[in-house]
């Protein structure tokens, strides 16, 4: 459940970063996130201005990379270590997701 919600904001950073002026052909850069298994873990990040990373949260990135089907974005959930118990928490999927950005932006909405 915590990697659909980190995608949803991921997606919302990343539309915000999209409509940004880039420079001719490139991608947006990396953007890094914190996501939460509860809302409220996640309002104690955002209330902290960054200075809080409750247990139930971590940090995940998007990288934007052009591909000849257009632009790519890897989605990556490993962040930093986690420990012990979050590798074997997490033993069970991949730690990084590819996607087509444009679909994230497109449900970012």
């Amino acid at each position: 459940m915590v990697r659909f919600a980190a995608l949803a904001l991921a997606s919302a950073s990343l539309a915000a970063a999209a409509s940004a002026p880039a420079m001719a052909q490139d991608a947006p850069a990396r953007q890094n996130f914190a996501a939460c298994t509860t809302q409220q873990d996640l309002e104690q990040i955002l209330n902290s201005d960054g200075q809080l990373m409750p247990d139930g949260c971590r940090s995940l990135s998007i990288t934007p990379v052009r591909s000849e089907n257009g632009t790519l974005c890897v989605i990556d959930f490993s962040g930093e270590s986690q420990g012990v118990l979050q590798n074997l928490r997490d033993a069970a999927s991949p730690d990084q997701w590819w996607v087509q950005c444009d679909s994230l932006i497109e449900n970012a909405g």
